[in-house]
């Protein structure tokens, strides 16, 4: 069993209490109005700002355990790390050959949004969101370096498979009570791409 439930049940208490001070100062007010004509009493008031910062305080907390809190790729307590290495195949188009080829949006109109490539085992696209064509000795650019890169290996690659290789490193949320109070054990927390390709002139772009 993982830590999810305690998550769950967190976020049904939070948005049940939620409802209930609402219904409770629905039903008060009109208590109040009903008994003495008047729409505002001081104690009245008060006990309800102290539900209301209650109600405020575990539902934006629940909300930012699930949703904003940023996670540390190197963090091996909180992540699993897993990463994927294979030699790129080349491919070709109209006599031209290459690695990678970049997908442009609107029509080629924008800058890449995408990048497709070949293995011995499949072909796959990926967003360049998460990813980087690498066609320098420098084989964790700027942008990759949040992810915890295990550079030795990265250089052995390089040499065995001739500057052509993949690299895909998958980050999942592992089983901590962190991790479920905002239901992420389990779930991915990132992914990126490493494209190692010998020379710029083998990425197309279409």
């Amino acid at each position: 069993m993982t830590w999810n439930w305690l998550g769950w049940l967190l976020w049904l208490g939070a948005l049940v209490y939620l409802c209930w001070v609402i219904h409770y100062i629905r039903v008060h007010q009109l208590m109040l109005i009903a008994k003495t004509g008047n729409r505002l009493d001081k104690m009245l008031m008060a006990k309800y700002v102290g539900f209301l910062l209650v109600a405020f305080c575990w539902v934006g907390g629940m909300y930012y355990l699930t949703f904003a809190r940023s996670v540390d790729y190197r963090d091996q307590a909180a992540v699993k790390v897993t990463t994927q290495y294979a030699p790129l195949q080349l491919s070709s188009a109209g006599g031209d050959y290459y690695y990678v080829l970049g997908n442009k949006s609107a029509g080629g109109k924008h800058q890449v949004a995408s990048y497709t490539y070949a293995t011995a085992t499949r072909k796959n696209t990926v967003s360049a969101r998460y990813a980087t064509v690498v066609t320098t000795d420098e084989l964790i650019p700027a942008e990759a370096r949040d992810y915890p890169w295990p550079a030795a290996r990265l250089q052995k690659e390089d040499r065995n498979t001739t500057h052509a290789f993949v690299a895909t490193m998958d980050v999942t949320y592992r089983n901590t009570v962190l991790n479920g109070l905002g239901l992420r054990v389990n779930r991915p927390a990132g992914q990126y791409t490493l494209l190692r390709i010998p020379a710029p002139g083998l990425l197309k772009e279409q």
